[in-house]
């Protein structure tokens, strides 16, 4: 039996990388420069998404070969996990005023950068992310795909969507509605891609900052596996060094 859908699938996602290099280069290269320079002075990335783009905020969270200085904005409410967590997370997602009372929990500080992660970018919850970060002092990085939110209405009472609040957009150039493959005419496709290539584009844009922190002399701040020989030690260090910052690894 052939792997045809599976290659399909890897194909699909090979061609979305291979786009997003094609044209997002600029933006990606801008990111990294800036958070080099946020983390020479000692700086926060904050990052954040709900739903399934979470995920990807976690992705550059406390893990081996990521950076100590990254706080992930990780609401419950706003995630798959517990009870009734699906109409929960919907309906949150598209309330107006919510982002004010997720953020008010964490220690954001003016020039300081939050990357917000949304597919569509039409619900309140990341457009109030981007607008509230601006108004104290945070540049705004959205990931998103463009398409897909200039195709769409945004679900807040003031007409716009994320990109426009942000200071740099990258375009995850993905399919509109994610998934990539076809089973059968009218049937839903399957197999989405966002996952997989956002937190591609958020780790190529970290290995682009740590190669140029370490090129300009300065010894990356990352974690090291807890499994690892010495990680016990690294995380306590790094812990010390930026657990103050209000992130959730105290």
């Amino acid at each position: 039996m052939s792997l045809s859908a599976s290659k399909t699938y890897f194909n699909k996602v090979i061609a979305v990388f291979e786009q997003v290099q094609k044209t997002q280069s600029d933006s990606i290269e801008k990111a990294s420069d800036w958070i080099v320079e946020l983390f020479k002075k000692n700086g926060v990335l904050h990052v954040f998404g709900t739903g399934h783009s979470h995920i990807i905020s976690e992705d550059l969270f406390f893990r081996a070969g990521g950076f100590a200085p990254v706080n992930a904005i990780l609401d419950v409410n706003l995630t798959m996990h517990g009870g009734g967590s699906l109409n929960r997370e919907l309906n949150l997602d598209r309330m107006e005023g919510y982002a004010r009372i997720v953020l008010d929990n964490y220690d954001l500080r003016a020039g300081e950068i939050i990357i917000v992660i949304s597919r569509s970018g039409i619900n309140p919850i990341v457009i109030e992310t981007a607008m509230l970060s601006k108004e104290r002092g945070l540049k705004v990085i959205a990931l998103t795909n463009l398409k897909q939110s200039q195709g769409s209405t945004s679900r807040h009472s003031n007409g716009k969507k994320l990109y426009e609040f942000a200071d740099l957009v990258i375009d995850s150039c993905l399919e509109v509605g994610d998934a990539c493959i076809e089973i059968g005419e009218g049937l839903p496709k399957v197999a989405p891609q966002s996952t997989v290539v956002c937190c591609a584009i958020l780790q190529s844009i970290m290995a682009e900052v740590a190669t140029r922190m370490y090129r300009d002399g300065v010894i990356p701040p990352v974690w090291i596996s807890i499994n690892m020989p010495g990680g016990d030690e690294r995380i306590s260090e790094l812990r010390e060094m930026f657990g103050g910052r209000r992130l959730k690894i105290n």
